[in-house]
């Protein structure tokens, strides 16, 4: 077998390795739609109005503000974003053909006798074709295939017009600065850690909507319930008051209990009407955390239908802690940072190194086209030979390998102060020292926050259970102290301040309760679960395969 034909097969395993790696290595699923978001499984579609009242469970609020929110809808763009970025980084690794064609022509004065004309006359053509390929190492490697014509007025060019072709293997390796597959890969590595960070962002977006929601529908129910608790306590104070009416009226009772019995419902009426704008306002808060748009639903009731008592958990704050560090975002996405500031400190170490590049080359050549020879060579009048030729004949000349070439070399370079390489180290390795520190000191932030949470999760606990022995000890105490008025041994003042240790002890209950949710809200964020504890799925269509 022919050089030629060993280089042409080499040529062709060759190209097809390459392409095989640009379109078979990594890559990136291609999705028409940008479904990057999450969602609940939930069968819920639009808000239940019955009654004239909004009828809201804390999982449709959590899927409404999901679906409405702002914020979310950016993110998702800019997770979308940050896939195609690693597309765009992969980009170095596709395969590039470079065609160049042109044509000249240029006459000159003849400075010598063996010009071969007074006046010379050149014109040509030429097509030229590379593939290159850059691989994994470094290296870029290059298939040439040139196309020279040329023809010259010359009564000494032997072969006019001439055809000149040359296919070359051109192989270029840097051995140290450029060197190694990280180097290579940088930008990709850079952009797969971005991916990453993005998804994190996406999570932390959806964790402060569940957040938002779940404090402020808690709150709402909190305060429907506080109102009931307001509601109560007036109609203590009205029966009250009624009772004294009575035996007034009988003379039983002086009348001057009956201002007593007055101040008593005016309190409970202003208490009533704090509890319902405090009602009304967070409504409002709910209501946009929802992000509703303008319309009834913004004059519409809303009645939370979620139970608000549920079973305590047990925490283990240490198990707790290691499921921060696990599933927190906010870590995630520093050590993805950490990440990138280690590959940007060793990409800058190399750069930093001196170039030593190896290049090395390995063709063939052909010429061919009409060949003209004088009979007597140092006789410019004597007759001339014409052999007709043309391109074919360098073609075959390059198929048949009969005229091959070869070169190889280093090319060695290095600034010997190298003072911008190694500032540009120095500051990539107090970049990553800082990475480092930041990322120590979340930790011990998330630690922190953790037992925090856990505590204020047993402390809202103890408190339910405090505030429950407290109403019913209240109870109690009402109940005979009615029996004590009912039997002229109490007044309507005395009745009236029990009663309001009731309705305190009854608003710190349901107060208790609220702060229970809300603890759990925020332990359930702080270990990095609060979505899962919502049954809520980060969906990423954006993922590599």
């Amino acid at each position: 077998m022919s050089p030629f034909r060993n280089f042409v097969r080499l040529a062709v395993m060759l190209a097809l390795t390459l392409v095989g790696a640009s379109v078979l290595g990594p890559a990136l699923s291609a999705q028409e739609s940008m479904r990057t978001s999450p969602y609940t499984r939930s069968a819920f579609t639009e808000p239940r109005v019955e009654d004239g009242k909004l009828q809201l469970s804390l999982e449709e609020a959590i899927i409404i503000a999901l679906r409405n929110n702002i914020g979310l809808h950016v993110n998702r763009y800019r997770r979308a974003e940050s896939w195609e970025q690693i597309r765009m980084s992969q980009g170095i690794f596709d395969l590039g053909l470079t065609i160049t064609s042109g044509a000249f022509s240029e006459t000159s004065p003849s400075a010598t006798a063996i010009d071969g004309a007074l006046i010379q006359h050149f014109e040509g053509q030429n097509l030229d074709l590379r593939i290159d390929q850059l691989i994994s190492s470094g290296a870029l490697v290059s298939v040439d295939w040139t196309n020279a014509r040329q023809e010259s007025n010359s009564s000494f060019a032997s072969v006019n017009p001439s055809f000149r072709i040359n296919m070359d293997l051109i192989f270029s390796q840097p051995l140290m600065r450029g060197f190694g597959s990280n180097a290579t890969k940088r930008n990709i590595i850079l952009a797969r850690n971005n991916s990453g960070i993005s998804v994190e962002t996406l999570r932390l977006q959806a964790i402060d909507t569940v957040q938002l929601v779940e404090e402020t529908y808690w709150t709402l129910a909190e305060a429907k319930a506080q109102l009931g608790v307001a509601l109560e306590s007036l109609a203590l104070a009205e029966n009250l008051h009624e009772m004294n009416v009575i035996q007034v009226e009988v003379g039983t009772l002086a009348p001057l209990e009956l201002t007593q019995s007055r101040v008593g419902i005016a309190t409970r009426e202003e208490a009533v009407l704090r509890a319902e704008v405090l009602i009304g306002d967070t409504e409002d808060r709910l209501r946009q955390s929802l992000n509703f748009a303008d319309g009834p639903l913004w004059d519409t009731e809303i009645v939370p239908t979620s139970q608000a008592l549920i079973d305590r958990i047990e925490i283990n704050v240490e198990a707790a802690i290691q499921t921060g560090f696990a599933s927190r975002a906010e870590l995630r996405q520093q050590m993805l940072r950490n990440k990138n500031l280690d590959v940007d400190r060793e990409f800058q170490k190399n750069l930093a190194r001196p170039r030593l590049d190896f290049q090395a080359r390995y063709g063939f050549n052909g010429l061919g086209g009409d060949v003209v020879i004088f009979e007597n060579f140092f006789d410019p009048n004597s007759p001339r030979i014409h052999i007709p030729g043309g391109y074919d004949d360098s073609l075959e000349q390059i198929t048949e390998g009969r005229f091959e070439g070869w070169n190889a070399g280093i090319v060695f370079a290095y600034p010997f102060q190298n003072r911008a390489g190694k500032a540009a180290v120095a500051i990539a390795d107090l970049a990553y020292e800082e990475g480092q520190s930041t990322l120590q000191d979340l930790r011990l932030a998330i630690k922190t926050d953790v037992r925090r949470a856990a505590r204020a999760v047993k402390t809202a606990a103890e408190a339910i259970d405090l505030a429950l022995i407290t109403r019913e000890l209240e109870e109690q105490n009402l109940d005979a102290e009615g029996k004590r008025y009912e039997n002229g041994l109490s007044t309507t003042y005395q009745v009236l301040e029990i009663q309001e240790d009731l309705s305190a002890a009854q608003s710190r209950y349901v107060g208790s309760i609220g702060a229970y949710r809300r603890a759990l809200v925020l332990y359930f964020k702080t270990i990095g679960k609060l979505l899962e504890e919502n049954d809520i799925v980060l969906e990423d269509d954006y993922i590599e395969r």
